[in-house]
């Protein structure tokens, strides 16, 4: 019987930080020792992929002798300079990081943040019932019960309850009511929401030390929203804006990337994908888990989670020890 022919798998990325040590040690997040070890491991099973090389592959136009791994960060946090550069840039590998631009333009911690670090701050009960208050004086909606099932495929490390939470506000809630409730629930719980983003986000200077030194930077959005909920002209204005900031405060790519916000099937549609190819974008990346062949839909790319790389990924020689999953 023959080899299989090689697949690209894309790892994807988000907190990546010494978490004891962090003023949030419950924050679901990669350890910096732990990205080492599974870069090590990666490494060893396949060939590190750049942008472009994993683009030959998809256009036919290469053929490794392995399989093609290629490493992503998404929402463009401090971390990534901080303690994935100086790994990634001390072993020659790329990684494409994804910025959703106005957290950074603005000085604004994204919604999606704000939960994270509010579940990491409260007992999950506690701001469940905060944020439910709150929600009570401007809307009569509650989380359904008939979600339970998807909201544990869209966060299969959570908690049903926790799941469930999260996909009520991410998925059922309006912006307006999400930005909201989360903004004051913030502020009174967490502090300053401009001093906030600056220790959590990239710094322009940040991400254009990252270009120099290797790295491809992609669009995450301005918003970090549903695209899929965002009437045409909102998501118009959305892509628009973050393609012009990017190009604006960047250094010059050849090639830009994107990702989707939360990445599931349903986070964005056929109407995405054309406003997408209409500002040169060269594909986008899901978070649906498979590997990737040439041919495949450039704009619909799959990738994997750091929690699911030791069990999807067919190891060349398989770990004594399982990473501790995070994130």
């Amino acid at each position: 019987m023959s080899d299989p022919s090689p697949s690209l798998w894309v790892v994807t990325y988000h907190y990546v930080r010494d978490l004891p040590r962090t003023a949030f040690p419950r924050i679901r997040g990669r350890l910096v020792s732990e990205l080492e070890q599974q870069v090590l491991w990666l490494g060893e099973r396949c060939e590190m992929a750049t942008l472009r090389s994993a683009l030959e592959f998809l256009a036919g136009r290469y053929q490794p002798t392995r399989d093609l791994c290629l490493l992503t960060f998404d929402d463009g946090l401090k971390d990534h300079y901080q303690h994935v550069l100086p790994i990634l840039a001390a072993r020659s590998i790329q990684g494409i990081f994804f910025l959703s631009t106005a957290c950074i333009e603005h000085h604004r911690v994204l919604p999606v943040h704000k939960n994270h670090f509010l579940l990491a701050k409260l007992d999950f009960d506690e701001y469940r019932s905060a944020f439910l208050d709150h929600l009570a004086v401007f809307s009569t909606q509650t989380p359904d019960s008939a979600d339970a099932a998807r909201a544990q495929q869209a966060y299969p490390w959570d908690s049903p309850d926790v799941a469930a939470f999260k996909f009520f506000l991410n998925y059922r809630l309006s912006e307006e009511l999400r930005v909201r409730v989360l903004d004051e629930l913030f502020v009174y719980f967490l502090g300053d929401e401009s001093a906030f983003s600056q220790e959590l986000y990239l710094s322009w200077n940040e991400a254009r030390t990252m270009q120099e030194q290797g790295m491809i930077i992609g669009g995450h959005s301005n918003n970090h929203t549903v695209l899929s909920n965002l009437t045409p002209t909102g998501l118009k204005a959305d892509l628009a804006t973050c393609a012009s900031v990017l190009r604006r405060r960047l250094r010059r790519q050849d090639l830009w990337p994107f990702c989707y916000p939360y990445g599931h099937s349903y986070s964005f549609d056929a109407a995405t994908i054309r406003r997408l190819r209409s500002l040169d974008f060269v594909c986008a990346f899901t978070t649906v888990p498979r590997p990737i062949q040439p041919g495949d839909d450039l704009f619909t790319l799959p990738r994997i989670d750091t929690n699911d790389v030791l069990t999807r990924v067919p190891p060349a020689v398989q770990p004594k020890q399982r990473i501790c999953a995070a994130s």
